[in-house]
């Protein structure tokens, strides 16, 4: 199957399969003991590891060319370009999978409510730290306009090459190359709204020409500048997500009730990705604030 599983997880590492691939790396909330045998970890085709500089290890039985191997996995009926960065990354979270389907479910039901058509989008999603853009496939999919923004220009092309696998070239989509912040002020400027955004932000990151992003600091600026940006519409939407340490669910809820309305309808829970064989993985935290009209 051309798909993603979680195999197993523990002594601080997961074992995953990404398609045609089966990956080691390192991962710090898996403090637990493994489940699986050491045999079944032993036949990982790729390890990353981190010591004095970070690398890729190749198991595989036939060697492999780690600086030019990409390949694609199938996400819900979406194709995404995957390869071996030197962070570590390839491309795809599968636990944003969970907040895309939720994306979809939100857009359709705008569709729905507001009679829009597929072939004349007026749904408009903002969709921030962008990175290969997984959620800007969903939304483009489901019929919507997307502005994809990031600051990386290797991930916009990244994204541009998925978008491209998915036939999609033709799709309302944005491409900004930016530090997410400014951005923001100048669409606030501009008066730009819009009926959902989505956002990732990273722990720490820098913009497209340095700019230094700390989410402790900046986080109540980034949701602010976001909740200006919305329509004045029951149906409009934040789906959030962090993988930040300190960003549990009392203080995501503390902080969303802070900047909206108690009365809005807000659904905060841990982020994880599951396994059939071993242990549920915690991927981090998610908030889904909808103005008023809960559809979950």
């Amino acid at each position: 199957m051309n798909k993603y599983t979680l195999i197993d997880s523990g002594n601080l590492k997961k074992l995953e399969k990404f398609g045609p691939y089966t990956i080691i790396r390192p991962c710090l909330q898996a403090v637990w003991r493994s489940k699986l045998k050491k045999d079944i970890w032993e036949q990982a085709d790729f390890i990353f590891v981190r010591d004095s500089k970070n690398k890729w290890l190749d198991n595989s039985k036939s060697k492999k060319d780690l600086k030019n191997l990409s390949w694609t996995i199938d996400v819900d009926k979406i194709k995404l370009n995957l390869e071996l960065t030197d962070f570590g990354h390839i491309g795809f979270f599968q636990e944003h999978v969970f907040l895309c389907k939720k994306l979809k479910a939100l857009i359709e039901n705008i569709k729905k409510e507001e009679n829009i058509s597929k072939e004349k989008p007026k749904i408009n999603i903002l969709n921030l730290f962008a990175y290969t853009g997984l959620a800007t496939l969903f939304a483009a999919k489901s019929g919507a306009n997307v502005c994809h923004v990031d600051s990386s220009k290797p991930t916009i092309l990244w994204a541009k090459k998925n978008v491209k696998t998915n036939k999609l070239e033709n799709a309302p989509i944005r491409w900004i190359q930016d530090d997410v912040l400014k951005f923001l002020k100048r669409e606030v400027n501009r008066g730009s709204k819009y009926d959902g955004i989505v956002l990732d932000p990273p722990s720490f990151g820098r913009g497209a020409k340095g700019e230094v992003f700390k989410i402790e600091t900046d986080i109540l600026t980034l949701l602010d500048l976001s909740k200006q940006l919305l329509k004045k519409s029951k149906f409009s939407f934040i789906i959030f997500s962090t993988h930040s340490p300190g960003f549990n669910k009392t203080a995501i809820q503390n902080l969303f009730i802070d900047l909206f309305k108690k009365d809005d309808h807000l659904d905060i829970d841990e982020l994880l990705i599951n396994s059939e064989k071993s242990y549920a993985l915690p991927s981090g935290y998610y908030a889904i604030w909808q103005k008023n009209e809960k559809i979950f």
